[in-house]
Parts: C-alpha cells; sequence; structure tokens
C-alpha cells in the first residue's frame, strides 16, 4: 500500500518505514507440515512469540500456545485479536480480519470525538483519528504487556499467554467519559472541540489559523483573561465547576467569548503573550501563580520545519543498498546507555530464510 502507487524499486512507503531493524521469513504454517517444524523450533528457543491469525488457527495447526508451551515453559506468547481470545463477541466475530477502523468505530470514542449534536453537517459527523490509533495502542498495549511478562519470567521462570483484544486497547482510551457517564447514569455528550473534563483546553481560531490553549486550573485561567482582556467575565467563571464542558451551551458560549478575543491576534502574538505573562508571573508573588499555555496549532509542512528535530535528531537519514537514501522517524526517546538505532533497513520479503536457519537451527 502506497500513496498514489508511489514506490522505490517495488517496495511501498509505508512498508520502508515499517521495515527497519527486522528479518524477513517466508514459512506457510497453514499448508506446509515442514514449515510448521520449523516454526516449532524457532518457538522452543524464542522468548515472545507474537501473532495475529484468527483466535484457535495457530492451536489447530499444532503450535498454538498450547503446545509451544511444553516445549518452551518459559515462552510469552503474545495473540493480537479485535476482541481477544474468548466471550461470544469475539467468537461472533473470529474471521474478521483486524483492522483499525473498525477498532476505533467499536470503542465508541470516534462519537466522542464529533462536532457537538446541534453543530449541523457535516460538522457533527464522529470522527476518525487521522492515523491508525487502533493498531498503534494494540501494538503499544502487546509491547508493554510483553514487557511486563517477560520481569514476570525473569523472577519466576514461567512463560504466558498475552490476550491483546485491539478493541479493548482503544476503548481504554475512552474510561473517564464512560466512567462519569455510568455514575451520572446518562450518556456523556458529544463535545466537540472542547474537552472531556477540562476547561478551558482546546483550540480557538486566531487571526492566521488556531491556537490551543490550556488553562484548566483556576488560577491559571484568570491568568489567561488578564491576557485576553476579558476580566470582567471572571465572576461568571471563576471556578472549575463553573466551566464543566458537559453542560454545552454554557461552554460552548465562554468558547466564543475566548475565541472573539483570539480572532483579533495572530497565533505568534498569542503565544508571546501568554510567554510574557508566565515569565512575568513566575518573578510576582502578586499574580497568583497562573500560567496560561497558548501554542500556536501547526500544518505538517510547517510542523516540518522546526529545526527542534534536526538538533534531537528525531528524522534519521538512512541507507539501503537496493533503496538509497531516505529519512525515517528514528526514534522519539534518547536514552544515555542504550540508544534505540536503526541499525537496517530491509524490504525484501523472505531473504533473510537461510540466514535465520543457519543462525537458529543449525544442529537442530
Amino acid at each position: 500500500m502506497t500513496p498514489f502507487g508511489a514506490n522505490v524499486k517495488g517496495v511501498g512507503i509505508p512498508f520502508m518505514f515499517e521495515a527497519r531493524n527486522k528479518r524477513y521469513m517466508t514459512l506457510d504454517i497453514k499448508n506446509n507440515d515442514n514449515d510448521r517444524k520449523i516454526f516449532s523450533k524457532l518457538a522452543k528457543k524464542a522468548a515472545v512469540v507474537i501473532e495475529t491469525f484468527p483466535a484457535g488457527d495457530m492451536d489447530s495447526w499444532g503450535i498454538g500456545f498450547r503446545q509451544l508451551k511444553e516445549e518452551n515453559p518459559g515462552l510469552i506468547y503474545i495473540a493480537i485479536t479485535p476482541y481477544g481470545q474468548y466471550t461470544d463477541k469475539a467468537k461472533q466475530f473470529a474471521r474478521m480480519p483486524d483492522s483499525d477502523i473498525t477498532s476505533q468505530a467499536g470503542s465508541g470514542l470516534p462519537a466522542e470525538m464529533g462536532d457537538v449534536p446541534d453543530a449541523g453537517e457535516p460538522y457533527n459527523w464522529p470522527l476518525r483519528a487521522g492515523m491508525w490509533a487502533g493498531w498503534y495502542i494494540s501494538g503499544l498495549s502487546a509491547a508493554l504487556a510483553g514487557i511486563v511478562a517477560l520481569i514476570h519470567r525473569q523472577n519466576t521462570g514461567q512463560g504466558q499467554m498475552v490476550d491483546v483484544a485491539s478493541m479493548d486497547a482503544y476503548s481504554s482510551m475512552v474510561g473517564i467519559p464512560a466512567t462519569i457517564g455510568y455514575t451520572w447514569e446518562k450518556a456523556r455528550p458529544r463535545i466537540g472541540v472542547l474537552d472531556f473534563i477540562l476547561y478551558p483546553y482546546g483550540h480557538w481560531k486566531c487571526k492566521d489559523g488556531f491556537v490551543c490553549i490550556a488553562a484548566p486550573r483556576d488560577h491559571d485561567f484568570r491568568a489567561l483573561l488578564k491576557i485576553l482582556g476579558l476580566w470582567e467575565i471572571e465572576d461568571d467563571w471563576r471556578y472549575t465547576s463553573d466551566r464543566i464542558p458537559d453542560i454545552l451551551e454554557q461552554a460552548t458560549h465562554l468558547h466564543k467569548l475566548i475565541e472573539k478575543v483570539t480572532m483579533q491576534h495572530t497565533a505568534d502574538d498569542l503565544v508571546k503573550m501568554a510567554l510574557n505573562y508566565s515569565k512575568k508571573s513566575a518573578r510576582s508573588k502578586w499574580r497568583g501563580g497562573g500560567v496560561p499555555i497558548i501554542m500556536k496549532v501547526m500544518t505538517p509542512e510547517k510542523a516540518m520545519g522546526n529545526k527542534q528535530w534536526q538538533i534531537r535528531k528525531t528524522f534519521q537519514e538512512v541507507e539501503d543498498k537496493d533503496l538509497g537514501k531516505y529519512y525515517l522517524s528514528s526514534s522519539f526517546v534518547k536514552m544515555s546507555e542504550s540508544p534505540p538505532r536503526v541499525k537496517w533497513v530491509s524490504c525484501e520479503i523472505g531473504k533473510d530464510n537461510d540466514y535465520i536457519i543457519d543462525k537458529y537451527l543449525k544442529g537442530v
């Protein structure tokens, strides 16, 4: 899959991003008995096995967790499926391939992210995240669970089955609204640009685009009013309880009052106003310690021009003997003793078959 069919020597651009630091081996474990034996031998030496087949398939082929743990009691077996390994829902959708969009849709979160109900078409449509958030959260959940399982194995010698349901992983991000709705015995409203708890905490239009504003604490909010010249409304919105986003008409009214002022300034001016106030607030005992945060909402093109990325080497130039030079996001963490790195980029499926067999199965 690649935008506009663009590729480099037959390799799609997204795969180039995903292919770093991996070895690629091909096995037909569904139909080939010998390949299943090879897989079983590899799993016998493995710390972790991750699979994404429909629930029960690996077990039916004789190479599921139930069988593999007999030869490797310390094996950590991570299975990722839409609804997990049990429940009626998992059985009903067992043959449904895992997809990001279904994880998002089934979680309830897109409806939370859509605009307010009375916004009118098309603004009140439910929204999906602009990237594959469901898939990435599933992968992150699997990685974190795998690390905990490795620590448990280190302490006890025991392996275990890790059952990751992508629907669970993404739905967990809806936790607070669901808990509040259950407690109040009514569904949370769709609140559009508002946050589901904090206010002000969202996006506002300005003269040349948008800014995000975070000033949810009472003293931060009062500082924001001073910056924007809106102190006359302070009495009506003084406390957090006065600014509950669930009271949509009330919160929307305040949103418009703030936006009427932000529309008179550029994003850079608003950011500067907040920074200058915060510097003075840090030195003054009379300003109440309020620190409102205002930041310019950047387009991807403008964000890529930020020198921060070059200084921190967030994007790294890599070179592949077949694909040439190109940039990858290298790492989002910096570690003093064991920094992550791109060791190689490899995109040829099956090219490591002999290497893996020679390295791990020689003499077995």
